[in-house]
């Protein structure tokens, strides 16, 4: 058992976008003194026991004390790095969340991994659809992930859900955990980074 008494999971942070919209890298982006990464590593540190960093570009992590691991199948969106991420750790379980999520809510990621056992995929649902850049992945999703891969040359992360168990976590269930209602905020654009930077402001964090 991993810690908390649930499922052994490691956790991924995805820092392989090209932050278009934003015009800068999202992951360098500062939340107080830290960067983005720096400031998530630092919230998943006490739920984790091993945490990687999913990058097309490890070198310009290297200040990190974490394994920053490019793709194995490069050019493949988020959905390679779900794939590499899943393909380097050592526990059954993966929590991946995109860098620019900073609102982490440790008290949705246990209610995720508690309902793990039996499904293959732990992914929430918000008003916007399905998460699955804040979502649990089972190791056994590997060779389907693969064949998308190899088929569709990546396409959407969700893709390949049809051929594995899915538990949604529904917006019913998100609005009853403490913090699920924000833990999903992120930012794509200036517009949207100086909103979250407003309400970690506002919430102390």
């Amino acid at each position: 058992m991993g810690r908390n008494g649930s499922v052994k999971i490691s956790a991924a942070i995805m820092a392989g976008g090209k932050s278009v919209r934003m015009g800068r890298d999202k992951a360098f982006l500062k939340i107080g003194a830290l960067t983005a990464v720096e400031f998530q590593l630092q919230r998943l540190r006490p739920l984790f026991e091993e945490i990687i960093l999913s990058t097309n570009t490890p070198e310009k992590f290297t200040a990190l004390d974490i394994p920053a691991i490019p793709d194995l199948i490069p050019g493949r969106g988020p959905l390679g790095g779900i794939y590499t991420a899943l393909s380097s750790i050592k526990n059954p379980y993966l929590f991946a969340i995109a860098c620019d999520m900073p609102c982490v809510s440790p008290v949705l990621i246990q209610y995720m991994r508690e309902r793990c056992k039996g499904y293959d995929v732990v992914v929430p649902e918000t008003e916007r659809g399905l998460e699955p850049l804040h979502a649990i992945y089972s190791v056994n999703c590997v060779p389907a992930i693969k064949r998308q891969l190899e088929t569709a040359g990546g396409g959407r992360v969700i893709g390949f859900f049809p051929e594995v168990k899915v538990r949604v976590v529904t917006k019913e269930e998100i609005a009853g955990v403490e913090g699920g209602a924000d833990a999903f905020l992120n930012f794509n654009t200036p517009e949207d980074y100086h909103r979250v930077l407003e309400l970690l402001r506002a919430k102390n964090i």
